[in-house]
């Protein structure tokens, strides 16, 4: 159940609201000193790959010191997105989300789902297969906590087009090990994407690709096509 942290163009709602709320957290010499590192780690994320790992550093060295901080954590969740993304070697990718639990709580449920998706690309069918329960579970929480946020439906429809494609053994080794398989259709993801592009047109580009591939797999490949140029029109900035 792969999913996305940094393939998408536009910021979630959570991050817009972080981002917005700097300017307020200023009011003692401990806060301004959270500012100017928020402020200089956002610099960083948006410069080279040395300065994604420079910024990561300097979010690992004020862990124990930030770790109850929301405008932090989201920040170090990024980061770990940002190094996940450049790093090529696959044990490498692993130990950046080794223990995804960091990240649990009711307000970020979404990147506690985000980083079972990220796991799952380096586990066996049945840890996989167990890693997409939990991503299923916490990112209905999330919609239930954010209902407006669009990146929430594109996730959910990644999830249900994943589910989709699920193969014989895989919904076998589910079945015997949760009793039931999950179960989707990729109309039910299609969904997921027409809804993310509702709320917020032009909202990603990934958007845009996954309902292509929706459309080209139901057969309408006029809608398919549409899509695709819809995708190619909006300019990437990621390393996809």
């Amino acid at each position: 159940y792969l999913t996305a942290h940094t393939d998408s163009e536009g910021d979630s709602e959570e991050e817009k609201g972080c981002m917005k709320s700097l300017d307020a957290i200023v009011n003692s010499e401990e806060e301004e000193e959270l500012f100017n590192l928020l402020q200089q780690v956002d610099n960083l994320h948006k410069g080279s790959e040395d300065d994604k790992k420079e910024g990561f550093r300097l979010l690992l060295e004020k862990g124990d010191k930030y770790e109850n901080c929301v405008d932090f954590l989201w920040r170090l969740a990024r980061s770990y997105g940002d190094l996940f993304e450049m790093t090529t070697d696959a044990e490498e990718k692993r130990k950046y989300f080794s223990n995804p639990r960091n990240f649990q709580s009711n307000r970020w449920e979404h990147l506690f789902a985000i980083m079972c998706g990220y796991m799952s690309q380096f586990e066996s069918v049945q840890n996989k297969i167990r890693n997409g329960y939990l991503f299923k579970e916490h990112l209905d929480k999330a919609i239930e906590l954010k209902p407006q946020d669009p990146f929430l439906y594109y996730l959910h429809g990644r999830w249900c087009y994943s589910v989709a494609q699920l193969s014989w053994i895989e919904k076998k080794v589910a079945a015997a090990l949760f009793g039931t398989p999950p179960t989707s259709t990729v109309e039910e993801a299609l969904q997921n994407f027409l809804k993310a592009e509702e709320m917020r047109p032009g909202y990603s580009k990934y958007n845009y690709v996954y309902l292509a591939k929706c459309y080209k797999d139901l057969g309408q490949k006029n809608n398919a096509l549409k899509y695709c140029d819809s995708a190619l029109s909006i300019l990437s900035v990621t390393n996809e």
